[in-house]
């Protein structure tokens, strides 16, 4: 795996700020101009009525009294663990990122991908409920896709820059299993 050196934050650098830059061990990034930017939520936080949390309350602790009963004490454990972690989610407010595509590549939050760094996008746009953007790295420990809400920007425009820089993945045409889940049970 490439070791990532920390990248210069301006995307217009000087001579001086560019040798001021090196002499401290960073990596000055010409990033060019901003084509797109705008910001969203690090995660999308789920409107749950009086029935959700009923049938999760019921539910869960139904299965807790199943597992404890068959003596499977393992899955009692999952189940307390996955109730504290969907209220600790809930609790927790999304942090707002901004996504700034620019002429040399994408920044996410605090991350900055060198086109080359990327290996392919997808635009997942089927009106109201999916507008996203995927973009999955060359590197990283999972390689996992990045998925980037869209909300007004124009998919087809945005796409049509893309595909000058990147790879598209054609074989992506829908949300994944685990997102539509995630979406549909509002967790």
């Amino acid at each position: 795996m490439a070791e990532q050196t920390p990248f210069h934050d301006s995307h217009e650098l000087s001579p001086e700020e560019r040798e001021a830059a090196i002499k401290k061990g960073i990596n000055p990034v010409e990033k060019g101009k901003i084509k797109y930017q705008w910001t969203f939520p690090e995660f999308e936080k789920h409107d749950r009525g009086p029935l959700w949390y009923f049938i999760a309350f019921f539910g869960g602790g139904g299965l807790l009294i199943y597992t404890i009963i068959d003596g499977n004490f393992l899955f009692a454990l999952i189940i307390l663990l996955f109730a504290l972690i969907i209220f600790t989610h809930h609790r927790t407010e999304p942090a707002q990122l901004t996504l700034t595509i620019y002429e040399a590549g994408i920044r996410i939050g605090d991350r900055f991908f060198l086109f080359r760094e990327i290996e392919s996008f997808a635009v997942i746009y089927e009106p109201p409920l999916i507008k996203q953007l995927y973009i999955k790295p060359r590197t990283g420990v999972l390689r996992n896709e990045i998925a980037i809400p869209l909300y007004d920007e124009d998919p087809v425009q945005l796409r049509r820059f893309l595909v000058d820089y990147l790879e598209e993945n054609f074989e992506r045409e829908e949300e994944s299993a685990t997102e539509a889940a995630i979406r549909f049970f509002k967790l």
